[in-house]
């Protein structure tokens, strides 16, 4: 099947750009533009949450400060408007953006839930404790969106269709290591302290599993529940889920806030920027 996008027109193309001038403006929007979001990223996780220590001592304020800048606006909101501009381009649809039809979303996440549960009942990072690790699953549910839409929707899938010429392989192996690259760069902002040697092969590693689990199921929300589950696994021995707990109001607040922006922004996509899938013609 081919895949057509509907939504707003962009206008004509200009036909007198040449292929240097075509050359450098999809590097600008393709591959400066998402890399540019995923540096501001990072240093609003260092100045936001990092530095001032917000997973060690989660008191309200900070918790839901750093959610609404960090991973709800520039993690969230910015990525959505390059994407629809990525979408208008022809440069990616929804399917490959990881926007996918509500039954999709709610069989796949559903099916990540299950896979990361089964794994919490074989060994959970927080010990004996299941209600420890629901908490630190929902501290780090706004990080793991964000972290989503950043490395993998954002800079991932810019970065395939920049090289998408080159064959299917190269374009997913490339946004693969662009979207483990720069989660493994996160986690010096995360956590300043941390030993990065060891930590940072960890990381890059954990980057590559759920970046290539993106490119392979296409959906936000499954990798979504994928980074999240994986961050609570990282950062075992880290975070104090006694110190979640006594800020549990403020920390589901942050993680409702975060899935419900993207729930709204999948309903606004769904409704004004569709990709459906057509018969190819048989008579070319």
């Amino acid at each position: 099947m081919k895949y057509r996008e509907t939504g707003r027109k962009t206008g004509p193309a200009r036909q007198s750009a040449g292929p240097r001038d075509r050359m450098q403006t999809a590097t600008g929007r393709l591959i400066l533009l998402p890399l540019i979001l995923s540096g501001a990223w990072i240093l609003e996780i260092f100045f936001l949450q990092g530095w001032p220590r917000v997973f060690l001592h989660p008191e309200p304020f900070g918790l839901l400060f750093y959610t609404l800048m960090t991973c709800i606006f520039i993690g969230i909101l910015v990525p959505v408007l390059l994407m629809r501009q990525a979408f208008l381009r022809g440069d990616a649809n929804m399917h490959q953006l990881g926007f996918r039809s509500v039954r999709r979303t709610l069989l796949m996440a559903g099916l990540t839930v299950l896979i990361v549960w089964v794994a919490v009942v074989l060994q959970n990072p927080a010990g004996t404790d299941r209600i420890a690790f629901l908490s630190l699953f929902l501290l780090l549910l706004p990080t793991g969106i964000a972290s989503a839409m950043v490395c993998c929707v954002l800079a991932g899938t810019h970065v395939q269709a920049f090289v998408r010429e080159r064959g299917a392989l190269v374009a997913i192996l490339a946004g693969t290591a662009v979207s483990a690259l720069l989660f493994a760069l996160s986690l010096p902002a995360h956590f300043p302290d941390a030993e990065i040697p060891v930590s940072f092969l960890r990381f890059l590693s954990a980057g590559a599993l759920f970046a290539l689990f993106f490119f392979a199921v296409r959906d936000v929300w499954a990798v979504s529940v994928a980074v999240t589950g994986i961050l609570v696994w990282l950062t075992a021995g880290w975070l104090d889920p006694a110190q979640v707990f006594l800020q549990y109001p403020a920390v589901f607040a942050a993680a409702l806030i975060s899935a419900g922006t993207l729930a709204a922004l999948q309903w606004h996509l769904s409704r004004h920027y569709v990709t459906i899938a057509v018969p190819a013609d048989r008579s070319l």
